[in-house]
């Protein structure tokens, strides 16, 4: 390749009553066997990552991003706006700023919502 590419994979919805979280980890998964995909949660996409959520489908999901050292970055907005903290959630992901995931976002070469 001769163009390096900056891949986000955004998710956005809740992982209850939906599996656009679980299909989006699945996604950065796949799309890491070619590019460092980076995976963001904003909006209620940020209960993808809670502690207490049953996550049986996409917790390997996670283990692996992690296991290859990619990146999980959370929204503090989105956060903020639900009464959720830094306690609340999983320790494989950090949380970023608003102005920070948006820079992201701008940056990448391919944003694939979910």
């Amino acid at each position: 390749m001769s163009e390096e590419k900056e891949i986000v994979i955004l998710l956005r919805q809740p992982p209850h009553g939906t599996l656009y979280p679980v299909e989006g980890l699945r996604m950065s998964v796949a799309v890491s066997a070619d590019f460092e995909p980076i995976t963001i949660a904003i909006n209620d996409g940020v209960y993808t990552f809670l502690k207490d959520v049953d996550k049986t489908m996409y917790s390997m999901h996670i283990n692996f991003l992690k296991d290859i050292d990619l990146e999980i970055y959370v929204d503090k907005k989105s956060l903020d706006e639900r009464g959720l903290v830094k306690d609340d959630l999983i320790d494989s992901v950090e949380i970023k700023e608003h102005g920070e995931i948006l820079k992201i976002i701008e940056n990448s070469t391919v944003t694939i919502p979910f």
